[in-house]
C-alpha cells in the first residue's frame, strides 16, 4: 500500500526519524566532506534538523531527525543530489524523543576492517546495505544509532 500524501495528524513535537543509505558517484576526500558538512549543519541547524552521517568506501550511510514536514523535504533534496545515486531509506518512523539531540551532524569516516570479523559477528554496516527486508535494516539501524551515540566521545566530529 503507498503511503498517503500527507502526513497525518500527529502529537505536538513529534519528530520524524529517517535513516538512508547512498553510494558516492565518486569519491570524496576529506576536504569534500568538510564542505558537505559545513552546508549540512548550516542547513539543519536553521530547520531543526539532527543527525549523524557516516562514510566508508564510497558509501553514505545518514540519519535524520526533526519535524516531519523538514525532514521530508530534505529527503527529497538528497534524493535529486548528482553526487550520489543508489539512495535506499532503510527506515521511516516516527519519534517522540531524538537520538542526536546535540548533533546538527555528527560525521565520521568509517575504515575497511583489516583483519576478517570474528565469527558470528554482525557488520551492521553492510546490514544497511543489503539486508532485504525492513526488520532487518530497521534493527541494524537502530543498533547502529545506539551505538555512535553511545560512543559520542571517541573521535566522532560533531557540531
Amino acid at each position: 500500500m503507498d503511503r498517503p500524501s500527507e502526513t497525518p495528524a500527529l502529537p505536538h513535537g513529534t519528530l520524524k526519524f529517517l535513516v538512508y543509505t547512498s553510494s558516492a558517484v565518486t569519491r570524496f576526500y576529506e576536504e569534500d566532506l568538510d564542505t558537505l558538512l559545513v552546508e549540512a549543519r548550516a542547513r539543519n541547524t536553521e530547520l531543526g534538523i539532527t543527525g549523524l552521517l557516516l562514510y566508508r568506501n564510497d558509501q553514505f550511510i545518514q540519519f535524520l531527525e526533526g519535524p516531519p514536514r523538514h525532514v521530508d523535504a530534505l529527503m527529497k533534496k538528497i534524493e535529486r543530489d548528482p553526487r550520489h545515486t543508489r539512495v535506499r531509506v532503510v527506515l521511516d518512523e516516527f519519534a517522540l524523543q531524538r537520538r542526536f539531540e546535540d548533533w546538527s551532524m555528527g560525521y565520521r569516516t568509517l575504515r575497511e576492517a583489516v583483519t576478517p570479523a570474528p565469527e558470528g559477528f554482525r557488520d551492521t554496516i553492510a546490514d544497511l546495505r543489503s539486508a532485504p527486508d525492513r526488520v532487518a535494516t530497521g534493527r541494524a539501524a537502530k543498533e547502529l544509532a545506539l551505538w555512535f551515540r553511545v560512543r559520542s566521545g571517541g573521535g566522532l566530529v560533531t557540531a
